[in-house]
């Protein structure tokens, strides 16, 4: 078999490859391909069109591209004809169009049209697995097709370069590693392409091309492929020695390709020049890097800007929000904390322990499951990260098992904790059995009574509940009370806070311990659609879950997030807990963040069917990324996430946590808007993954109450009616 497994999404596209290919064989026979590729015009040279005439040029291979695996679509290409001709008047040495069709909307009709409307050389850029789609390539005029090394072993790699050569043509040898490349220099490539983009993750790293292009021969021309976002890119392949560089997305949503194209050529050589002159690395790259380094310094830079990543910022402060606004009692607690926190990252031990708890106790990875009949019935297709599987039943088991051995380690025999729902509590009581600590929920005493479930289950395993009566009697009230404690008894006790808010190190390491929500999330999505999402939901109340599953997207700037808050009655009645969509900037339970106040500054109550959802604050980091415009934060009403819930039950055989359903109403929103501004069609083709932070069992009474399905004067009507009167 010519084709190597790569374990990659690569894979998937080639199946779909293999399955066109026969199709398309069916009705044209080989031999029929041959007699039409024989009668053609010679191939152009596109050896000589990609080194350029001057060995300062750089030249530019201009893509005709619809969409990707890892964005989707791009452009709407009416006419590939006149974009083909815009690349060549702005100064394209070559133009590529894709043929792929199921994941990229190519087709040979394309190629048909670009090659009827331009003068250059024309790649044919399709996976290459069979000599019938070379003889096809030449047929249709192509003058270079793309054989990737990773898709091919020796012998297939070494017979399709051969006969590119006896037809004429030339081939783009793309190499990702330095033992592709040894591979592509030992068959006798000519044309050897460095594409940045890792296979398995999608994710580009442009700084690969510096890495591998001193390897390939200088006779070779040297073609740097992906990642091209604007001139810095060009200058910093240029100024590691490309020869040209192929770019499509940044063309196709060009409103003057010509002139960008252009614009590239001019920077190019600069850089080139500079890379001659034997500057390594040159003046535009060193420029470059250092402004890489600065913006990964200050984690502030906006998504794909080119300008750093906002994953894993430190705190305490993020951006404007953070900080520890504690008594001065606290403080050494909190110190203490964050230098074990700060070790245990780097510590094996620590992390080994962590993972093989995470799999062999809690059940990870969580799975990433296509809800079909609840995407038809919205209009797009989706996903849910399924938390709701882990022990437990929600997310919160991630979290409590990290800040459970952190206790350990700083020799803490005591738990305590805040619950709303009741989930986070129960994931406390259930670590503190595992590891035979002494353990003690705050729950404010309505949701006792809306949740009385859970608080059977925290007893059960060991825990004393302590219902709190003051203030609005839930998770706001429930987190002063655990925080007295604490005050008293901080020489034995570990406040095992829930949620990515309260005082540093809590939104970063609470967010450390959830990472792998998103983290799992983006690489199941690939292996399952073999692209990115369009965009990602979750609920938010203080904000862990939500948190953990957008950090495996924060720096993929074509992903939309979005945090659902909870609207409660709706966010013009004043009974509501949508803290960023109303609130604003104060201080809270030791951090600054969003929160709700009257103009005196004093907290105002919140409301929300879902417990877990109603508090009146919201995770630094989370004020953070709505303030530079990162997450889109929307308001959820109690009507729309009960709506959601029974929706899922009902197509999916799921029952949701009616946290988790804000999440699902929210994709449900976005699914609508979609629908209407693009045609159902369209809507149909994207893809919304859903953080299900947790499973429906505590809920079941107040959700049978909303739908009215309990008999009069039931105990469970009566648990019921307290849940929804909140």
């Amino acid at each position: 078999m010519s084709q190597q497994r790569t374990n990659t999404v690569l894979d998937q596209i080639i199946e779909g490859v293999r399955e066109d290919l026969e199709a398309r064989r069916a009705v044209v026979s080989l031999q029929q391909l041959q007699r039409t590729a024989k009668a053609q015009a010679p191939a152009l040279d596109a050896e000589s069109a990609l080194r350029g005439e001057e060995p300062g040029s750089v030249q530019v291979l201009s893509e005709v591209k619809r969409s990707s695996p890892s964005k989707g679509a791009l452009a709407d290409i009416a006419d590939p004809a006149a974009l083909a001709a815009s690349y060549e008047q702005g100064g394209a040495s070559a133009i590529s169009v894709l043929t792929e069709k199921r994941r990229f909307g190519g087709s040979l009709t394309d190629l048909d049209a670009v090659r009827q409307a331009v003068n250059v050389p024309v790649l044919r850029k399709d996976f290459t697995v069979d000599e019938y789609q070379i003889w096809e390539a030449r047929a249709h005029g192509a003058d270079m097709v793309l054989l990737i090394v990773a898709a091919l072993d020796d012998e297939t790699l070494r017979r399709f370069l051969d006969l590119t050569h006896e037809l004429g043509m030339h081939a783009l040898v793309e190499t990702h590693t330095p033992e592709e490349i040894e591979r592509a220099v030992a068959v006798g490539a000519r044309i050897i392409g460095v594409n940045t983009r890792n296979l398995k993750t999608l994710e580009v790293d442009v700084h690969t091309f510096g890495r591998l292009a001193d390897q390939i021969p200088t006779d070779a021309v040297i073609i740097a492929e992906s990642g091209v976002a604007g001139e810095d890119q060009i200058k910093l392949y240029a100024g590691h020695g490309a020869n040209a560089v192929l770019t499509g997305e940044v063309l196709v949503k060009s409103d003057n390709p010509a002139r960008t194209i252009s614009r590239f050529r001019d920077v190019g050589a600069a850089a080139r020049a500079d890379f001659l002159a034997g500057k390594k690395p040159p003046a535009a790259q060193a420029e470059f890097a250092a402004q890489q380094l600065a913006a990964s310094a200050d984690g502030a830079a906006s998504p794909g800007s080119g300008e750093g990543s906002l994953k894993n910022a430190p705190g305490p402060y993020f951006g404007d929000f953070g900080g520890r606004w504690m008594p001065e009692s606290l403080v050494a607690a909190l110190d203490e904390l964050t230098e074990v926190f700060d070790k245990a990252r780097v510590d094996d031990e620590f992390q080994d322990e962590f993972k093989r708890l995470s799999r062999d106790y809690s059940g990870r990875p969580s799975l990433l499951t296509e809800a079909k009949r609840f995407g038809e019935s919205i209009g797009a297709r989706v996903f849910l990260k399924r938390e709701d599987l882990n022990h437990t039943g929600s997310h919160k088991i991630n979290n409590v098992l990290g800040q459970a051995l952190l206790a350990q380690r700083m020799g803490k025999n005591r738990l305590i904790a805040e619950t709303g729902a009741g989930q986070h509590g129960v994931a406390t009581a259930t670590a503190a059995a595992l590891f035979g600590m002494e353990c003690c929920i705050y729950m404010g005493e309505e949701d006792t009574r809306r949740q009385a479930l859970n608080v059977a289950r925290m007893r059960l395993l060991g825990a004393e509940v302590v219902p709190v009566s003051h203030g609005s009697a839930t998770l706001k009230d429930a987190i002063n009370e655990a925080l007295r404690d604490w005050v008293a008894s901080v020489d034995t006790t570990h406040y095992l806070l829930g949620t990515a808010a309260g005082p540093h190190p809590f939104p970063a390491m609470v967010r450390y311990f959830h990472e792998q929500i998103g983290e799992e999330a983006r690489e199941q999505i690939l292996e399952k659609a073999g692209r990115l999402p369009d965009a990602v939901t979750a609920c938010v109340g203080g904000g862990s879950n939500a948190i953990g599953i957008f950090h495996g997207f924060l720096d993929d700037a074509e992903v939309e997030l979005y945090g659902n808050e909870a609207g409660g009655d709706g966010v013009d009645t004043g009974r509501h807990a949508a803290t960023i969509t109303l609130g604003r900037p104060g201080v809270l339970h030791g951090a600054k963040t969003f929160l709700m106040q009257d103009t005196d500054g004093q907290t105002i109550e919140s409301h929300s069917i879902s417990a877990g959802l109603d508090y009146p604050a919201v995770g630094p980091e989370h004020s953070h990324l709505h303030a530079i415009g990162r997450v889109k934060y929307e308001a959820i009403t109690d009507t729309q996430a009960m709506e959601a819930f029974k929706l899922l039950s009902r197509t999916e055989g799921i029952i949701p946590a009616i946290e988790s359903s804000h999440a699902l109403a929210g994709a449900r929103d976005l699914a609508g808007r979609w629908v209407k501004d693009l045609g159902p069609e369209a809507a149909a083709e994207k893809i919304i993954v859903v953080s299900l932070s947790g499973r429906g069992d505590k809920d079941v009474a107040t959700a049978a109450e909303w739908f009215d399905m309990l008999p009069e004067d039931s105990h469970e009507e009566q648990v019921g009616q307290k849940g929804e009167q909140l």
